[in-house]
């Protein structure tokens, strides 16, 4: 009956209360296991965040695949279609006239009409996700080609920002 107690004492003296038993060898080596555990979080937790960011190709494949029947339309005018008291909005119009914009290379229009398209109803988890994540990749492709002197990404930045703090 005396073991009982001695097991519960080793399980509840492991990491910070979490329920690990370190080995009872000494305290050298509890000490540096209990080094170790923050030392791999911190590694892994570094190399999770060294991941390459997807690219705006694959953003735009992703978004066309959230909007099969926008990545199917046929061409449409560059200009967003105005929604209606009668006529409902359809993100996916909205959402063909942003692949227009990125297939000529106008990142700010393309992330200034992905910004109405969340702000819509009926969007799936999956769509605004898609809608998201496409608009993070040009305005991530922006900033690089800004960084690089490019004037046209920097006015384009301008733009989203004007359009932000409005």
């Amino acid at each position: 009956m005396r073991l009982a107690p001695e097991i519960c004492r080793r399980l509840a003296g492991g990491l910070g209360g979490f329920g690990v038993a370190l080995p009872v060898r000494g305290r050298r080596s509890r000490r540096a296991f209990a080094a170790l555990v923050p030392l791999c979080g911190a590694v892994l937790l570094a190399l999770s965040g060294c991941a390459k960011k997807p690219d705006v190709k694959t953003q735009v494949s992703e978004l066309e695949k959230a909007f099969p029947a926008a990545a199917a339309a046929t061409p449409a005018p560059v200009e967003a279609p105005a929604p209606t008291q009668s006529q409902p909005a359809d993100a996916s119009a909205y959402v063909q006239v942003a692949l227009q914009a990125v297939h000529t290379n106008d990142y700010a229009a393309s992330v200034l009409v992905l910004q109405g398209v969340q702000r819509l109803p009926g969007m799936t988890a999956q769509q605004l996700m898609a809608v998201e994540r496409a608009k993070q990749a040009m305005v991530a492709d922006l900033v690089a080609r800004a960084a690089r002197g490019d004037p046209r990404a920097k006015a384009a930045l301008a733009a989203i920002e004007k359009t932000l703090s409005q």
